[in-house]
């Protein structure tokens, strides 16, 4: 991003904050990695200590999380894959892709941090490489349930109809939850301005995609409580009590029992809080981490 398109996005906020976002882009550093003909992006902090990688949300990308890679880049080695279009969109892929990604740069052991639909990649990717992880925190995130239903019925649609009208749509009618909108924070301008801003980048090919992710891991994953007797990891579980995924948590509990937990409170930014309460949320995550 150039300096132009951050002040047109954000313009009218502080100073202090503008400058904190030029900090991250000037300081960006994107790998490319070739999988199966697809060009994957990831960020790379390039930095000593243990590997953190994080995993963003649905129709997001690395940059969702800017306030945790400028918190924890000075303490840990920060990889934030961007998820790109795919012409076969499976957890399986993904995970695939994570693999790959992970043997280019030879690393052995990393901790694990997935949001949302991040969490969801999360756990697959958990039960394939248990031996590679040592930490996972599952962000505002849910387990693999009934809910096909509801993705099949509210975005089929986009599916069948020409690019330029499932982008105008999609970009239209997504909008943050009111939830978000009325938490009162120092971030919240921000937000609004970078939600306007991803949105800018939607495009056909990404918003199937995210569908696509999501559908196969409610219809075709299915956990169980035994699943990782055999892990010595950690994990922490996070959700807001204002959290549209809230109704999931005891859920979580029930799959993984021997997880930590953190019910972040009301009015901090409910499914959003890393972004637009990344004070509160750094701190628990750093917590865990460091622990």
């Amino acid at each position: 991003m150039t300096s132009d398109e951050i002040s047109a996005y954000y313009k009218n906020l502080p100073k202090v904050q503008l400058a904190f976002i030029q900090a991250f882009y000037e300081s960006e550093t994107q790998k490319i990695i070739n999988i199966d003909g697809v060009s994957w992006h990831y960020y790379d902090s390039q930095t000593d200590g243990p590997v953190l990688m994080l995993l963003h949300g649905g129709f997001a990308d690395f940059t969702m999380w800017i306030h945790q890679i400028m918190a924890f880049r000075s303490d840990f080695r920060v990889i934030a894959p961007t998820c790109p279009g795919l012409r076969k969109a499976t957890m399986s892929v993904y995970s695939n892709a994570l693999t790959a990604i992970i043997k280019k740069e030879k690393i052995r052991h990393l901790n694990l941090l997935g949001y949302s639909e991040g969490g969801l990649i999360a756990q697959c990717f958990l039960r394939e490489q248990q031996a590679l992880i040592d930490k996972v925190v599952l962000g505002h995130t849910f387990f693999p349930s009934t809910e096909n239903k509801y993705y099949q019925h509210n975005f089929n649609l986009f599916r069948r109809l020409p690019a330029p009208v499932t982008t105008w749509l999609f970009k239209k009618f997504a909008q943050p939850d009111k939830e978000e909108l009325e938490a009162k924070t120092v971030w919240q301008d921000w937000f609004r301005a970078y939600f306007k801003d991803l949105k800018s980048n939607l495009t056909k090919p990404i918003i199937i995609t995210h569908i696509d992710l999501m559908m196969d891991f409610v219809r075709n994953y299915h956990f169980h409580p035994d699943d990782l007797t055999s892990w010595y990891g950690k994990m922490l579980i996070t959700v807001a009590s204002d959290d549209i995924v809230y109704k999931y948590f005891e859920g979580m509990k029930t799959l993984y029992p021997f997880a930590e937990t953190h019910v972040f409170d009301e009015g901090l930014g409910a499914h959003s809080i890393a972004l637009i309460s990344p004070k509160f949320f750094n701190r628990r995550i750093r917590e865990f981490m460091e622990a």
